[in-house]
């Protein structure tokens, strides 16, 4: 259990997602935090100097929860069925695991995909490493296929790991931002089968 400091700093920086995510980083004041986490005004000096450094720790939050929401073990891709069945069920469980991430937090995505973006050189430089985290879990992945068989080792890594990259910021950002009153939690499935056919046929999958 969280020490009473530790809960009233989360409780900030939750409140302070819903506040970002809803009003837009500029419109939202710290009188609007910690009215909505019920403390007084200077409590939360008491766990960040400003406005900046409660949104720059909340992008480096989402880095680490990312990694956490992602982090696969290779041992139970493995048996008896054809190299390329596990291949492909590593895909899909890999894209399952990025959109669960995306869709169970709709103000973490919109403060990721649009509030933060281009707002200053600061908070650039934390979503650009966010980028590169992913875009290094997907080479990765890409060439951790080319050396199972499973991905033609004539495919360029850095193109496709880039290409995907854009597809899965571009689409998170359509149905979990743009739509997301209109997409429902049910046509994840769905989603996820399209995105699964789009990336294998990218990467020129054997299957």
């Amino acid at each position: 259990m969280l020490k009473k400091g530790e809960q009233t700093r989360e409780r900030l920086l939750h409140c302070a997602e819903k506040a970002f995510s809803k009003n837009g980083y500029y419109e939202t004041q710290v009188s609007d935090i910690v009215k909505l986490a019920r403390v007084a005004k200077g409590t939360i000096y008491q766990y960040f100097e400003n406005k900046d450094d409660v949104f720059k720790t909340l992008l480096s939050t989402y880095l680490r929860q990312w990694e956490k929401a992602v982090a696969l073990d290779l041992k139970g891709f493995g048996g008896n069925k054809p190299g390329s069945y596990y291949a492909m069920e590593y895909l899909r469980h890999r894209l399952k695991k990025t959109a669960e991430f995306w869709s169970e937090n709709q103000e973490r995505t919109n403060i990721i995909l649009r509030i933060a973006v281009g707002l200053n050189a600061e908070f650039e430089s934390v979503m650009k490493h966010l980028e590169e985290k992913i875009l290094k879990v997907i080479t990765g992945d890409i060439e951790l296929g080319q050396r199972w068989g499973n991905i033609p080792k004539d495919i360029d890594v850095e193109i496709a790991g880039n290409a995907i990259l854009g597809v899965v910021f571009r689409l998170n950002y359509h149905f979990y931002v743009l739509k997301r009153r209109k997409f429902q939690k049910m046509n994840n499935d769905d989603l996820q089968n399209e995105v699964l056919k789009l990336v294998a046929s990218l990467l020129r999958m054997k299957g």
